[in-house]
């Protein structure tokens, strides 16, 4: 009888994501680029004790959805994502119901349960940045989940910035897509605050790389940046472009101790079926608690 232990499994990590945005932001098209589908998601909704799916409009549109519900994608069930039609009627109610549920799912015991980030999606293909970013200093009064601005249609926004100055609309001297940018956008988020600007996000090749990699920049939690890393396995070059700048500060160290920096940025591979002959990687090596944490 072989005597051969049975190699330990990855456990079913779940990074969880607050997008929030107003109707016609691009959220649907975000998180079917990010989940590299264009399948309309599941929506599970709490019924007592137990989760159950429920039907709905399909698009995130149209405020059907309450903040609490999971919309998971069949292809790609690393990712829960809840959905808030963010503050177009500037009702102080619907604030206060993002700031409850910030503070509840930030509070999780369970890390698996626990929000891990927060996108901001502003659309702009509209003249009215302000309304749109005036509670983005709001939204995590505890400051304990990074939130990130995702501006959305910025391919739009630069052509028409163009047209303007090719109507003579604006003063061609002083203006550009990116001026125009900081002064109407980014000024409204503060010091530090994190961003990123989407294009062609309704084209078949749009994609969502730089929200990722931001996303994995700002989480304060070695841990969690795992588990985001860990449910994007199919990205390499977001493995790749952490332990690059994780290992850089520590050449002067040893071989063994470099390796092992490196491999924290690639958990999927920590353990490996024993069947195929390969080498697994205990947590315990690489140096992060991870399974202990998220269980």
């Amino acid at each position: 009888m072989s005597t051969q232990q049975a190699p330990r499994q990855l456990p079913k990590i779940k990074f969880r994501v607050l997008i929030i945005g107003r109707a016609n932001a691009g959220k649907t098209s975000i998180l079917q680029r990010v989940c590299d589908t264009t399948d309309s998601p599941v929506i599970y909704r709490r019924n007592g004790w137990e989760e159950e799916p429920i039907q709905l409009d399909p698009s995130m549109d149209h405020g059907e959805h309450k903040i609490d519900d999971e919309i998971v994608f069949s292809n790609h069930k690393g990712y829960v994502f809840h959905d808030s039609r963010g503050f177009e009627s500037g009702g102080v109610n619907e604030l206060e119901i993002v700031q409850n549920f910030v503070r509840q799912k930030s509070g999780e015991p369970r890390l698996a349960s626990r929000l891990h980030a927060i996108w901001y999606c502003v659309p702009m293909d509209n003249q009215r940045p302000g309304l749109d970013l005036k509670h983005f200093k709001d939204i995590c009064p505890d400051q304990n989940v990074p939130v990130i601005a995702v501006f959305t249609k910025y391919d739009q926004f630069k052509l028409d910035v163009e047209m303007d100055l090719e109507d003579g609309d604006v003063n061609g001297a002083e203006t550009t897509p990116e001026i125009q940018f900081e002064e109407n956008y980014l000024c409204h988020l503060g010091a530090g605050a994190k961003y990123v600007r989407l294009e062609k996000m309704h084209k078949p090749d749009g994609c969502c790389k730089e929200l990722i990699e931001e996303t994995a920049r700002v989480l304060n939690d070695n841990v969690v940046t795992l588990m985001l890393v860990a449910v994007q396995r199919s990205n390499v070059e977001l493995s790749v472009k952490l332990a690059v700048e994780r290992t850089l500060p520590h050449l002067e160290s040893d071989a063994e101790d470099i390796m092992k920096k490196c491999l924290r940025s690639f958990p999927y591979i920590w353990f490996v079926s024993a069947y195929a002959g390969l080498l697994c990687f205990p947590p315990a090596d690489v140096g992060c608690p991870l399974f202990s944490r998220i269980l």
